[in-house]
């Protein structure tokens, strides 16, 4: 409908409303602000309609800018003659704007807003946030009781708001409170006894500032700061989409609590979160912070479609970008112009090009990580690598050294061999498997080494005559199963083949233990007349061995097939022989670092379920080691020593005369074989010191970018020809022109010193940290729809300061928590709460509960259980049975408790399943993660109550809290209950809460006396073991108290 009327047409009744309206204002009323009174109105209520969206707008007004809203409904100074106020306050429904049906009424406030506005002029600015902060000058002329009352620039711009709404300041909080506070705001733990005495008796004028200090420069900063990161960078263990099967991120998520103990820059930190890929030299433990967008969920669903969830993944980096680091909806421009904020389809699809170009695809992995990734090394290991290597260097110099010395030997047995040219050599040792397959009729075969070890024929048994007797024939649907045989891993050496005689066309495996179904896991050797292939992969192809020989096997023909590998995880290590002649090799695949073990079984003539072969086999063995070329020559019955010793030595070639001299040390000399042994042991001892700890997913881009058009609706599959390339929004400062057009020329454009956002957006998460409520109440949102600052001076101090300070965060939270805004006690007087029930104004302390993850931690800190472990594996504590059987394929994976030290490290190390999170932090309101989040909700309700007072993880804290009590210096019930009050709570308790603690305990000592078998349940439940020289009924009884103590508000609020 359009807004157009004929305003000397509009009924009495308008006009004497508007009458009414604008008499009713005093002439020294307050100055209506645009952006921060009329600018929510109009976007709420009118920009759906009348806004940046050209798709959707009505009767082509708009009202989000100024030339259009004033040369179309608005005439400044002048509400009679304004179009816009004759719609708002009409009694026509065919007139009224918003319509009825919008459901979106103006109220009488709203009204008298706009129509005061346009009495005053109608002024008009840009949206506060897209304009660069400042500092601003307070002037604070009170002479009141509050002049002193401050300690910096924050509390002026805070008391400058009081004082002008007509309130005051609150006093400071006591030491004890105070202590608590900020313990739990700076490392996510509450503070100690003996923190606790130390600060409240030093008086000194610097005792809170240490006490800041103190927490800054503690390892646990950093672990509760990345609680914070995790939410917005939507961290989890698994893959969320389909099965949520599991991937590794620790190492990213340990990476990001280093960075914050170290006091990264913002700016640093967020360039190598962004794009730390793409940065030259880049140290490996940075680096890895590259991947932040990679913690986006993924799928590797049979039925799903690459390219849909390949936009989806950029799609989401898009929004989490945009609402990390500039507090932005941008994801509203993903199918139309944005409805309220000045971001047109065109930008949104500018800004998604940064992301559009990325390596990662559309199909992923439910088992892993997928590439690219980064290997993580074993610190551990690492250390020892330099010893191994020299020891391996020392082993391979005594083996020169040994041949060196023993010439004299070699010549001899040379002269003595060379007499006997008929002679056989021996045959090679350390054989573990070996099918002759001379059966015959059987649809079993027996390994020739332990009888015992019989294969199954699976499909139709194709006995045939081979070389000597008889032999199997495979067409492509039949193979044998050997059972769990030759179950090696990639430090181990070993040799493997037989004899083969392939069909014209086929490839198939000759010998494989390989899951294809499992990225392809295992090993195999498969051949044609086209190549041969060996593999061994933990995943294809980003974690295996490969090498090719081509040509392959002639068709039709009897040869003997061997592969041998030394256990090094390097393609130097393998070789392949044909008829006992060594074949050069291609090296396809050199990224082996992890476990190449599978639970399927050894199979001949196929892998699990593919590659089946086509072509006659016969003998198949396996050795323990790598053999020697003249070892497998042996096998091959080609006897290669006594062709080479048949040659005149005038006549022998260098290579020749060299493949006679190992032969020898090889296979005769005692001593030297020793000795390659141990080198052998040495190799294999590298390999696994060498295998990575972990890896991590990273940002990557392709090599020839792909090309980034406008989607239709959003829609992947439906690209429109507008074809956009990378770029910020118009709204924004524009990219220098220096800056490269991806990702970390986007992550510079983001702190440079005129962008108005990035510092705010930053400033303000950190205030919500710490006050429960940011300056701009919506995080997320610093765009129409957002709420505008309640301190909008004190945000741009901040800001500024953050930026000018080189980003430093630890400053701007000292800055903060040393101000006397937030050393405020948090007690409100009944006036001061009914007038600003959410604090807004910041005239008392903060107080909110905490969040689930320091409720548990602290349950465990004052109980003794806590380990101060930090980094690894996530873990998985007490969770309730069948935790994840609803969210699996068939029930699986399977939730399995760990134990030990496991079950009592920080919540931050809890194993993070996103479709099944631990259901105690979820009750606490933890988000699950699978989505960027920047302020989690603040619930309280019954069932909060049930995970403390029942859940094994607080009744074991309990127990473990009472048997400390019961253990520590306090002798007197009434000296144990003020000890256990002043750990969970930080204060000495009253002598009334004594006295009810007192009779609890007395209450639970008279029900456990008489009820033993009460009390062992109780105490026997978790698996920390209790002191057993306290007895049941006693410990019983206290841990009702500590569990009580535990569970008060007090305990469960930080104040």
């Amino acid at each position: 409908m359009s807004l157009s009327v004929d305003l000397r047409f509009a009924p009495a009744p308008w006009l004497a409303c508007l009458l009414f309206i604008t008499i009713g204002y005093p002439a020294g009323a307050e100055e209506i602000r645009f952006d921060r009174d009329v600018r929510p109105i109009l976007s709420d209520k009118c920009f759906f309609c009348h806004g940046p969206d050209t798709e959707n707008r009505q009767a082509g007004y708009r009202l989000d800018l100024e030339s259009d809203a004033k040369a179309d409904c608005i005439v400044p100074g002048d509400p009679e003659s304004s179009e816009l106020i004759a719609r708002i306050v009409s009694d026509d429904v065919d007139m009224l704007m918003p319509p009825p049906h919008s459901h979106k009424q103006l109220s009488s406030r709203e009204i008298e807003v706009l129509t005061k506005w346009v009495q005053q002029g109608a002024a008009w600015s840009r949206h506060w946030s897209f304009v660069p902060p400042q500092r601003s000058k307070v002037d604070n002329t009170n002479t009141g009781p509050q002049t002193k009352w401050g300690r910096g620039r924050i509390d002026d711009l805070v008391l400058a708001k009081m004082i002008a709404a007509g309130g005051q300041g609150s006093a400071e909080a006591n030491r004890e409170k105070l202590l608590r506070r900020v313990s739990f705001d700076l490392t996510g733990l509450p503070p100690s006894i003996q923190h606790i005495d130390d600060f409240v008796g030093d008086p000194s004028p610097g005792a809170f500032e240490r006490v800041v200090d103190r927490l800054l420069q503690s390892d646990h900063f950093g672990e509760r700061m990345a609680m914070m990161w995790m939410d917005a960078a939507r961290y989890g263990d698994t893959s969320v989409y389909h099965a949520d099967g599991p991937r590794d991120m620790w190492a990213w998520r340990d990476a990001v609590v280093d960075a914050y103990n170290a006091n990264m820059p913002f700016d640093q930190f967020s360039s190598f979160q962004l794009a730390g890929d793409l940065i030259d030299d880049l140290p490996l433990e940075q680096k890895i912070l590259a991947g932040f967008n990679r913690n986006n969920g993924t799928t590797d669903e049979g039925g799903a479609i690459a390219e849909e969830y390949r936009v989806e993944y950029a799609v989401d980096r898009v929004k989490t970008t945009a609402t990390v680091w500039l507090g932005l909806t941008m994801e509203c421009a993903q199918c139309h112009d944005h409805k309220y904020d000045p971001i047109s389809q065109k930008e949104y699809y500018q800004f998604y090009s940064f992301f559009n170009v990325s390596s990662d695809g559309g199909m992923q992995t439910r088992k892993g990580n997928a590439e690219p990734k980064v290997d993580i090394a074993d610190p551990a290991k690492q250390a020892q690598l330099p010893a191994a290597e020299k020891q391996l260097a020392e082993s391979e110099a005594k083996m020169k050294q040994h041949q060196s010395d023993h010439t004299d030997e070699f010549a001899a047995w040379l002269t003595a061999a060379e007499s006997k040219v008929d002679d056989k050599t021996e045959s090679p040792t350390g054989l573990v498997v070996d099918f002759r397959l001379d059966e015959g009729k059987s649809r079993s075969v027996v390994d020739s080494v332990d009888a015992k070890r019989k294969g199954k024929i699976e499909g139709k048994p194709l006995w045939v005559d081979a070389r000597d007797s008889q032999g199997l024939e495979f067409n492509g649907k039949n193979y044998v199963d050997l059972g769990d045989l030759a179950d090696f891993e990639h430090s181990d050496a070993f040799s493997f083949g037989g004899w083969v005689k392939p069909s014209k066309s086929g490839h198939g495996a000759l010998l494989a233990r390989m899951d294809d179904g499992n990225d392809f896991r295992g090993f195999d050797l498969l051949c044609s007349a086209d190549r041969i292939e060996f593999h061994m992969i933990n995943t294809w192809p980003s974690n295996a061995l490969k090498v090719t020989v081509k040509p392959g096997l002639a068709a039709d023909q009897w040869q003997h097939l061997y592969a041998t590998y030394d256990g090094s995880a390097k393609p130097e290590g393998i070789k392949i022989y044909v008829d006992g002649k060594q074949r050069q090799w291609k090296v396809e695949q050199d990224s082996l670092t992890k476990t190449i073990r599978t639970k399927k079984s050894l199979l001949i003539g196929s892998r699990h379920p593919g590659s089946r072969l086509h072509g006659l086999v016969d003998e198949i063995s396996i050795y323990d080691h790598a053999l020697s070329e003249s070892e497998v020559n042996r096998l091959s019955g080609a006897s290669v020593i006594n062709e080479l010793l048949a040659i005149a030595r005038d006549k022998r070639t260098p290579e020749q005369s060299e493949s006679l001299r190992q032969h020898y040390f090889e296979t005769h000399d005692d001593s030297f074989i020793a000795i390659r042994a141990t080198a052998d042991s040495q190799r294999t001892r590298i390999a696994k010191l060498r295998e990575p700890m972990t890896s991590v997913m990273l940002m990557g881009d392709m090599q020839k970018p792909r090309e980034t058009y406008v989607l239709n609706r959003g829609a992947y599959d439906t690209p429109t020809d507008k074809k956009v390339s990378a770029g910020t929004l118009a709204v924004l400062p524009p990219m220098s022109d220096d800056l490269p057009r991806n990702r970390l020329g986007l992550a510079k454009w983001l702190f440079q010193d005129d962008h108005p956002l990035t510092a705010r957006v930053a400033v303000n998460r950190y205030w919500q940290m710490l006050f429960g409520r940011g300056l701009v109440s919506t995080a997320e949102d610093f765009g129409a729809q957002g709420d505008y600052p309640s301190h909008p001076q004190l945000l741009d101090e901040l800001a500024v300061d953050f930026r000018e300070s080189g980003w430093n965060i630890k400053q701007l939270i000292k800055r903060i928590v040393l101000s006397a805004t937030y050393r405020q006690s948090a007690k409100a007087l009944p006036d001061q709460y009914r007038s600003d029930p959410q604090n807004i104004l910041l005239s008392r302390g903060p107080r909110f509960r905490l969040p689930g993850e320091m409720i548990r931690d602290n349950a465990l800190f004052v109980s003794g259980l806590l380990v101060d472990q930090s980094g690894g594996p996530g873990v998985k504590p007490y969770q309730p049975a069948g935790l994840w059987a609803e969210v699996g394929l068939g029930g699986n994976p399977k939730f399995v408790q760990d134990h030990g030290k496991k079950l009592y490290r920080r919540s931050l190390y809890t194993y993070w399943k996103r479709s099944a999170p631990p259901p105690a932090m979820q009750i606490f309101d933890a988000p699950t993660r699978e989505k960027c989040t920047l302020q989690r909700a603040r619930t309280n309700t019954p069932l909060q109550a049930l995970v403390t007072l029942n859940d094994v993880q607080f009744v074991e804290a309990a127990r473990h809290f009472a048997q400390r009590v019961l253990q520590s210096e306090a002798k007197e019930d009434t000296q144990r209950i003020e000890y256990a009050f002043r750990s969970a709570t930080a204060r000495v308790p009253s002598p009334g809460e004594v006295k009810v603690l007192l009779n609890v305990l007395h209450t639970a000592k008279s029900r456990y006396s008489s009820d033993t078998a009460a009390a062992a349940n109780l105490v026997g439940l978790g698996e920390s073991p209790r002191d057993e020289s306290i007895a049941a009924e006693t410990l019983a009884a206290w841990t009702i108290v500590t569990s009580s103590i535990l569970n008060l508000d007090e305990t469960l609020v930080r104040e």
